[in-house]
């Protein structure tokens, strides 16, 4: 039976007390999971705000990189529309021709209708008159003043964003809301063969057809998504989506820049401003602006504070249960001291139970334990990462190394051993890639076969060293005489190959194997002699003519060559230089 103590108070076990909610146990429970939920609740808002406002500045660096990507894609796609009515301008068709002749008209029709960007295109003479025109709309009519008539007859000239309200009025076409569409303005003078300007080509394209595909090329970036297209002037004004002449952005950063913007309604908006590079004919001052809600460019952080506070909420719960058992831990031995203290004060010393490792000593000994584990473990812990290093900077080594060896390979496997040249695997792998531009650009490049004559009595008489010297020899001569663009290559024994790309007519094919036959043919090989070549000379489109066949033809053209005498150059049947 409990035993009673001075005052009237009944003596017993202390989990039993009436003071026992205010025990140490408790009390220390209580703190640390108050301290804990406080803490990590305060670093979580800290936290959020951060990252907040990191995930704005990260958002704003990745939607200026996509306005600066719809940028550089607006003016490519100017840009190759200039180039491509800079290039109609001299072509034979509009050069050779009348311009009111029906194959002029043909070409326009056949250039609207490859590309559905072009609203109009014509030509006026060079009193201002327009002499053909596709759809027959505006043939005949007056437009010396109009501003691409008179720049253009001094050279190429892009417009900006304009209404065309006659053009408009006799294509039907109307824009939403009633308005008259809008359409920028290309004109180059139409060069005649002596170099004389003959007149001026024009074309109207369409200015809602480039914006759309710039609005389509945004959107599939999953970067932007939610993000609203704008494209502005020089002056700031809005030109797509469609507004009144003059309307502004409000808020809009500056060029190249981002930034919030609060609409009047209240929204507020992550900008980006990105300027629409110049191209070769022109700069319009036009910036693209992509804008995005605030609350799309910051869901993922609101996301991470709800977790963030649910986190901190399970982390309190569990350090309180940590608490609780770590504080019974700690007053456990104390209370058994208590224990043992009143039952020799009530005279039971006989069955007083102290605990041997209870009190200060055993806490010390605890907290030397963990001091030691802790020292084991950095200790541990330092040397495991130590080795990890090592291990990391042999890898990267090896990684290296590895890299340098197949670089080595590669260039290994596609150059001749014996010259430097490139080599057949080499030449073929770039005639299929000049086959593909070709094929894309309607282009064609010009193909060389070249064989040394009566080389077998080069290595009869002086030896295969010798005979491989003069391969070295002529393998230089090669290189120096052709362009950087161009590729030399060694096919095989005495066979050398040459492609030649971009060149301005298929005469320049001949000329390149005439420069390198004489440059052979009178350089020095010393005690040899004399060295000449005999060459066969292609021409290759990718379609018509693609480089297989112009390979047959080059060989034969080769052959040719040789039953004509060796030392001479000799152009494929239906070659047609000029």
């Amino acid at each position: 039976m409990a035993g009673r103590l001075p005052g009237g108070r009944v003596s017993g076990s202390p989990e039993t007390s009436p003071r026992a909610w205010g025990s140490f146990r408790l009390r220390l429970t209580l703190g640390a999971g108050g301290l804990a939920l406080c803490t990590l609740l305060g670093v979580g808002l800290y936290a959020a705000r951060l990252a907040t406002l990191e995930r704005e500045r990260f958002g704003g660096y990745q939607l200026l990189s996509a306005a600066r990507s719809a940028a550089f894609g607006l003016a490519s796609r100017l840009q190759e529309r200039e180039k491509e009515i800079e290039i109609l301008g001299r072509v034979p068709s509009l050069a050779e021709n009348p311009l009111d002749s029906e194959r002029v008209a043909r070409s326009l029709a056949l250039r609207k209708e490859t590309n559905a960007e072009y609203a109009w295109m014509g030509v006026a003479s060079l009193d201002g008159r327009v002499l053909n025109a596709t759809g027959g709309l505006l043939l005949g009519a007056d437009v010396r003043a109009r501003p691409w008539f008179s720049a253009g007859l001094v050279g190429f000239h892009t417009g900006d964003v304009h209404e065309a309200a006659l053009l408009a009025e006799l294509m039907g076409e109307r824009a939403p809301g009633g308005e008259p569409p809008r359409f920028i303005d290309l004109a180059t003078p139409v060069i005649g063969p002596a170099g004389e300007v003959r007149g001026v080509l024009a074309a109207h394209v369409h200015w809602d057809w480039i914006a759309a595909a710039l609005r389509r090329a945004v959107h599939e970036d999953p970067t932007a998504a939610q993000t609203e297209v704008l494209i502005l002037g020089r002056d700031g004004s809005v030109l797509y989506p469609l507004r009144p002449p003059g309307t502004p952005l409000p808020g809009a950063p500056g060029l190249d820049r981002f930034g919030m913007q609060a609409d009047p309604g209240g929204s507020t908006f992550l900008v980006a401003r990105a300027r629409v590079p110049a191209t070769q004919h022109s700069d319009l001052g036009w910036s693209v602006v992509l804008r995005q809600p605030s609350a799309a460019a910051t869901a993922p952080v609101l996301q991470l504070r709800d977790r963030l506070f649910m986190i901190g909420l399970a982390a309190s719960l569990i350090v309180a249960a940590l608490a609780y058992v770590l504080a019974a831990r700690i007053s456990r031995p104390l209370e058994r001291l208590v224990t043992a203290v009143k039952a020799v004060r009530e005279g039971r010393g006989g069955a007083a139970a102290f605990p041997r490792d209870g009190g200060s000593p055993e806490i010390t000994a605890l907290s030397d334990a963990v001091r030691v584990m802790t020292e084991t473990l950095l200790d541990r812990e330092a040397r495991l990462e130590q080795a990890n290093a090592h291990l990391e900077e042999t890898v990267a080594e090896r990684t290296r190394q590895l890299s340098r060896a197949n670089d080595e390979l590669a260039r290994l496997a596609a150059q001749d051993a014996l010259t430097g040249l490139a080599n057949r695997r080499a030449f073929e792998q770039r005639a299929a890639e000049e086959q593909a531009r070709s094929r894309r650009s309607g282009s064609g490049f010009g193909l060389l076969l070249l064989d040394i004559d009566h080389f077998k009595n080069v290595n009869d008489r002086f030896g295969h060293a010798t005979g491989d010297r003069v391969l070295q020899q002529i393998a230089r001569l090669l290189e120096s005489s052709i362009r950087e663009t161009d590729l030399a290559a060694r096919l095989g024994g005495e066979e050398f190959a040459v492609l030649l790309p971009e060149l301005g007519e298929r005469a320049d094919t001949m000329r390149v194997a005439e420069k390198i036959r004489e440059t052979i043919q009178h350089h020095d090989f010393g005690g040899i002699g004399e060295v000449t070549v005999s060459a066969g000379c292609a021409w290759a489109d990718g379609s018509a003519v693609p480089v297989s066949a112009a390979l047959q033809q080059a060989d034969l053209a080769l052959y040719e060559a040789k039953g004509q005498g060796r030392n001479r150059c000799v152009a494929a049947r239906g070659f047609q230089p000029g």
